[in-house]
């Protein structure tokens, strides 16, 4: 998976925070600078997971790049109301799969609360199988608590 490095790209994260008083000083430009390193140190520590979890399901690295990208950009636009509640992580989490979905042609669907539990399990599972992540990695990627996740099957000794 190759392209341009999170932080060669700096047009979604130059969406965080911006606006018509861009110029302000004071506690407001210390708030947008912070929510600006916030989004940059997380999309530098999330951009290649997520970039790696949409080319397998997927299937095309260049579809799973514009995901990732639109996925970034959604999430910088509304970045300073994400960070203002609780999960972000989590919440980045779900945007990205959005995208990727929409990538594999399924609309955005209304997901009911015990289905969230499910794909969140086939996250974890996925993440954890196809991609080798540690479980501590698994719950950081997702937004969830480590203690959180569910019980995922232990790595052969071949491995």
């Amino acid at each position: 998976m190759s392209g341009p490095r999170p932080g060669d790209r700096c047009s979604d994260a130059a969406a965080v925070g911006a606006g018509p008083h861009a110029r302000v000083r004071g506690p407001q430009d210390r708030a947008r600078r912070t929510a600006l390193a916030a989004y940059t140190a997380f999309r530098e520590r999330h951009y290649e997971p997520y970039l790696q979890y949409a080319a397998l399901r997927i299937g095309r690295n260049a579809a799973a790049e514009t995901a990732v990208v639109a996925a970034f950009t959604e999430l910088a636009v509304s970045w300073v109301a994400i960070l203002g509640g609780a999960g972000p992580a989590a919440v980045a989490w779900r945007i990205l799969h959005d995208h990727v979905d929409r990538a594999l042609g399924r609309g955005p669907t209304a997901v009911p609360a015990g289905q969230v539990v499910l794909t969140l399990q086939h996250d974890a599972h996925f993440l954890h199988e196809q991609m080798r992540l540690s479980p501590e990695r698994i719950a950081e990627v997702l937004g969830v608590r480590p203690g959180d996740l569910p019980a995922l099957p232990p790595r052969s000794l071949q491995e």
